[in-house]
């Protein structure tokens, strides 16, 4: 039998034929070729293929290898995206919860804004708040419900407190007052230690909005107070009804900087001022108070409006307060009927002759008090007729955010030309009930109307 081994070079080419597809690296092949020859003798086939095979085996063990190692390292950078992500939703979550803590000036809005969060983020199934009243802990959002055993040990122990693996109670702290606590529930999942830690930095963020929520609301119940406290009781004058109305904004906490005053002279001249100062709360009401009280005292020295506001301008500038106010200040003489007016960037009066008709006292007005070093302030006259009736009021009266002033003045031109009502008492409720009906506003509002009884009545 013809037992004539094929030429090496056939054999390899063979061999390349067979590992057709096989990824062998370039290194490999002179080891092949070793073993196809060695000193010019050809081997066994089976030898050949022996040690072919360890090549390739030990090819295949170094390529595993290199995947074990690729896919441990994308296990490790796909764990790492995650929590980075995981990392970047708790801060984007915790940056919600601080913003809501900043802007909320009401204690139980801000509970309802943290819970809305929460449940937003599927943090927890059910979440209650609880605010400190008294010695107790009530619930805004469900006021009938009493705090249990879990809620109270968060708060007497200051620590979360959890009870099984569904809930944990937190206390809402700041320095030594326990302000109130967050109940969070779950219906299936449990509470692990890295949500636990994630609740109690919603907790301290909560704690923080519900204390500066308080101090806000102390300091309008003391800025009201204040307010209420200046604000005059207006006393009969012979020949003019004066009437006066003042309402709290019903939207926030922040008091205004609105009065209103009537002042008679020796002369029986009535002197009758309106004002708001800038911004809100405990600063605005005292530059209000003291606004009041120097004009009242300008007034009584004989000042006229024009004289009365340009002092009062100069002393604003002199407290050195970053506050503003418009005022406008009248005076009507009982005894002719003449009137006389001035105004620092305050809305005109509106005028209603006896015979119904009404109109705005347009005319030229100075800036706002404080604002210029000497300003030019103009003051204007008017013969009042018998039975002729003047509003003064301050913008919180006629400004929406849904329309302009000159709507809100046209619903007050509305408002006094289609009232019967003769009681000037009367009139002053219509004015408020048409123009704020039962709706919120955001602003204080003051009113007051005067009316002269004419030569006759006196």
């Amino acid at each position: 039998m013809n037992r004539d081994p094929k030429p090496k070079d056939d054999l390899t080419t063979e061999v390349r034929r067979i590992l057709h597809g096989r990824d062998l690296p370039p290194e490999a092949w002179p080891e092949v070729a070793a073993s196809l020859d060695s000193e010019g003798e050809r081997r066994p086939l089976a030898r050949v293929l022996r040690a072919l095979t360890d090549v390739v085996l030990e090819h295949e063990r170094e390529l595993r290898w290199h995947q074990s190692e690729l896919e441990q390292t994308n296990a490790g950078l796909l764990a790492l995206h995650a929590e980075i992500d995981r990392q970047r939703r708790r801060t984007a979550f915790l940056d919600d919860v601080s913003r809501a803590a900043a802007t909320s000036l009401d204690g139980a809005e801000l509970l309802d804004e943290v819970a809305a969060l929460l449940r937003d983020n599927e943090f927890a199934d059910r979440i209650l708040g609880w605010l400190a009243a008294g010695d107790d802990l009530a619930c805004p959002a469900e006021p009938r419900l009493r705090p249990d055993a879990t809620t109270r040990a968060a708060r007497d122990t200051r620590q979360a407190v959890t009870d099984g693996a569904h809930r944990v109670s937190l206390p809402l702290v700041t320095g030594p007052h326990v302000l109130g606590v967050l109940d969070l529930h779950r219906d299936t999942a449990e509470f692990t230690e890295d949500d636990v830690n994630l609740a109690k930095g919603v907790a301290n963020r909560a704690a923080i909005g519900v204390r500066n929520a308080k101090e806000y609301e102390r300091e309008h119940e003391l800025a009201q107070r204040l307010q209420l406290a200046m604000l005059p009781t207006l006393t009969p004058y012979e020949g003019l009804e004066v009437v006066a109305r003042y309402r709290s904004a019903t939207r926030g906490v922040h008091v205004g900087g609105d009065w209103y005053d009537a002042v008679a002279r020796p002369d029986g001249t009535v002197v009758l001022t309106v004002g708001d100062v800038t911004g809100h709360g405990l600063d605005a009401a005292l530059v209000m108070g003291k606004l009041q009280n120097a004009l009242r005292a300008y007034a009584l020295e004989g000042h006229g409006p024009a004289s009365a506001l340009r002092l009062v301008h100069q002393v604003l500038r002199g407290w050195q307060t970053d506050l503003f106010a418009t005022a406008i200040v009248a005076e009507v003489e009982t005894a002719t009927g003449v009137l006389r007016w001035a105004s620092a960037g305050h809305p005109p009066p509106l005028l209603q002759e006896s015979s119904g008709a009404v109109s705005f006292l347009e005319a030229a007005h100075a800036p706002m008090l404080g604002v210029g070093v000497d300003p030019h302030i103009p003051e204007h006259e008017r013969k009042l007729e018998a039975g002729s009736s003047i509003a003064f009021y301050t913008d919180g009266l006629i400004e929406r955010r849904s329309s302009d002033l000159d709507a809100g003045m046209e619903r007050l031109a509305t408002a006094c030309r289609t009232c019967g009502l003769p009681e000037l008492d009367a009139r002053a409720e219509h004015v408020l009930h048409e123009l704020l009906g039962n709706t919120d506003h955001d602003d204080d509002v003051c009113l007051l109307l005067c009316r002269w009884a004419g030569e006759a009545g006196r």
